[in-house]
């Protein structure tokens, strides 16, 4: 299955994918499909180093705060 998507990129951005496909023969969508692939894989996230620490105490603390700890527990 597959999902169509619609972006706007830099002029910049757009001619080097220009360039890249001319290049390669590959489709522009195929080099994006790749570029994602690569740079964002779920098994491989990488961590900061170094420590985080927070003190607090909240009564109804909100959902964006929780699901940021969410990793530590």
């Amino acid at each position: 299955m597959s999902r169509e998507l619609h972006l706007h990129i830099a002029d910049r951005q757009y001619e080097f994918l220009k360039a890249e496909s001319e290049l390669t023969g590959l489709p522009m969508a195929e080099l994006v499909r790749r570029a994602l692939d690569h740079t964002y894989v779920p098994w491989e996230r990488r961590n900061a180093g170094g420590f985080q620490a927070s003190v607090g105490w909240w009564r109804r603390p909100d959902a964006a705060s929780v699901g940021r700890r969410a990793g530590l527990r």
